[in-house]
């Protein structure tokens, strides 16, 4: 009989709030347990210079003293304090998994970081002039209610475990589809990247693209790939009518 593999997380937990370690980093009150032997961190937010109120799972991030193997991460996403370095949540993630140091499924780990993280607030206009207006001071706008993209436009098997199309634009003889996953109806999204698709003679052709060394974003991207049957095969009848509808086919 097949006995899987121990545990070894990550696993993230409600725990007390501590003081804030810096004015640009707030604790969140999450403990994140993974490895063996187990190792334990808390989880911050990292206020944006320009948008302290907004959020997203970009702005966690976790003290340099619990990242505990070299992790690659966008500079701009970190937060050097007198207290040392906080490094980006999600591209430690990244770095563990593909270290083999936890093994836990990655949509359970974002369902259960989904659950305890505040909701996401986006940089919007309306927030960035209430926020200059009041010198900074001012209580902010609270949250936009999630919209839920419309769903039957990516294929079957994606969609049914939980991707979907959000944005997309048509450039010339190509449409670019941005990707996101999300636990269930109403909860926030975490993007998985950028679908580049291009009608050709001979059918659609396409690639993935993923910014920079990203985190999260290619663990999802490549459990994306796991259902993928190509490009041609991406999207329902209802999503190439919706997203490459008027894209003219092009010579490869």
């Amino acid at each position: 009989m097949h006995i899987p593999p121990p545990s070894l997380g990550p696993v993230f937990a409600c725990a007390k709030r501590q003081s804030h370690p810096s004015p640009k980093v707030h604790d969140l009150g999450i403990e994140m347990a993974w490895g063996k032997p187990q190792h334990t961190g808390r989880l911050y937010r990292n206020l944006r210079d320009h948008a302290p109120y907004a959020f997203r799972l970009e702005d966690v991030v976790v003290h340099e003293d619990d990242v505990l193997c070299d992790t690659e991460y966008q500079c701009y996403l970190a937060r050097k304090t007198a207290v040392g370095t906080f490094v980006p949540l999600s591209a430690y993630l990244l770095t563990l998994y593909d270290r083999k140091q936890v093994n836990r499924d990655i949509f359970a780990v974002l369902a259960e970081l989904d659950r305890l993280l505040p909701p996401d607030r986006l940089v919007t206009t309306k927030g960035l002039l209430n926020f200059c207006h009041s010198l900074g001071k001012a209580e902010p706008l609270p949250p936009e209610p999630p919209v839920d993209p419309r769903t039957g436009i990516l294929a079957k098997d994606l969609e049914t475990k939980g991707f979907r199309l959000t944005t997309f634009v048509q450039e010339g003889g190509r449409a670019i589809l941005s990707i996101s996953w999300l636990h269930k109806p109403g909860r926030r999204l975490f993007f998985a990247g950028i679908l580049d698709l291009r009608r050709t003679q001979v059918g659609i052709v396409g690639q993935w693209m993923l910014p920079g060394s990203c985190g999260v974003p290619r663990l999802l991207h490549a459990e994306f790939e796991q259902l993928w049957a190509g490009p041609s095969a991406s999207l329902t009848p209802k999503g190439l009518k919706h997203c490459l509808l008027g894209v003219n086919p092009q010579a490869r």
